[in-house]
């Protein structure tokens, strides 16, 4: 049976790290950060195309940041975070999250963390809507598996690639990078080689393009540019908005062992433009396992090598 698909096949534990850089420029605002996360990711149980894992967040560290605000983000988002750092899950084969498993925990922990943070409140509005907001999450476990799928490690590591026969084109709703739009995307996903690989070959690399799915037209660049209209002459603006995914993966567990995701929007190159870069790393790397004939392996190998170089270009 032809087996065209990327799935998580067996159990398996890896750490990863991941690095996340932004640079948004809006006129006259520029912002830019690195964060660095670390995770445990353990597989613990396959069947009837189910997988049950537990992911736990090691780190959340900012490394750099040009505007204090983002400091003080960061600091708010590290504390509400600590209510995911602990994620016990039953996902589909595409990595949608089924069931949170440990509900009850997470909800143990906001219950701890609002009343800390309830000591402190004072006259923060902020505050006190963070604490409003949180709670109407928390009392809901529909909307707490709704938060916990916006975990940036299972959207940088399932994409839309898993559970899928590959290649394939097809499209999705979502919004420009800016998040000012809904739009149409057209998705592309292919394989570095066909699937599923042949004897010899362990490690393959998967490549996904986003682009839109019709031309940008004056009503986007109303709608997604709206709140730049006094600043910046929107009817001269050529955007290019795209998204781009790599990922290598070992087939045969279905384990990532590095993954990076470009999402770009530039309306105007000096002026306005929005870019995000995850990276993912595997503490294990990137490891090219012979299986069956080491001749063709070896052959093969080279072939990978040569295709993804010793970073990650896109196409």
């Amino acid at each position: 049976m032809k087996d065209s698909k990327i799935l998580i096949r067996q159990p398996f534990q890896e750490q990863y790290t991941i690095r996340i850089e932004s640079e948004v420029n809006g006129v006259d605002v520029f912002v830019t950060s690195t964060v660095q996360l670390r995770y445990d990711f353990n597989v613990l149980r396959v069947e009837n195309n189910r997988v049950e894992v537990r992911l736990i967040q090691l780190d959340n560290v900012l490394l750099e940041a040009n505007n204090p605000m983002i400091k003080e983000v960061a600091q708010i988002s590290q504390i509400f975070g600590r209510m995911y750092s602990e994620l016990h899950l039953l996902l589909d084969d595409r990595g949608n999250i089924l069931e949170v498993l440990n509900n009850e925990l997470i909800l143990a922990k906001w219950r701890q963390t609002k009343a800390e943070m309830e000591k402190h409140i004072g006259g923060n509005d902020d505050l006190k809507n963070a604490i409003s907001l949180n709670d109407a999450i928390f009392n809901s476990p529909e909307k707490v598996k709704i938060a916990a799928q916006a975990n940036e490690f299972l959207r940088v590591y399932f994409g839309q690639v898993y559970g899928v026969d590959l290649p394939v084109k097809t499209g999705f709703k979502g919004t420009n990078i800016f998040n000012t739009v809904n739009m149409d995307w057209t998705l592309s996903v292919g394989s570095s080689v066909p699937l599923p690989p042949v004897n010899g070959i362990n490690s393959l690399t998967v490549t996904t393009s986003a682009v839109p799915t019709m031309a940008l037209n004056s009503k986007f660049y109303e709608e997604a540019y709206n709140q730049f209209a006094t600043k910046i002459d929107i009817k001269s603006l050529k955007t290019l908005l795209e998204q781009k995914e790599t990922r290598i993966v070992d087939y045969q567990t279905g384990r990532i062992q590095e993954a990076e995701v470009s999402k770009v929007e530039i309306a105007d190159e000096k002026k306005l433009y929005n870019k995000l870069i995850y990276q993912l790393k595997s503490d294990s790397g990137i490891i090219i396992k012979p299986v069956g004939d080491h001749k063709q392996s070896t052959v093969l190998a080279e072939e990978e090598k040569k295709e993804t170089g010793s970073k990650f270009k896109f196409f």
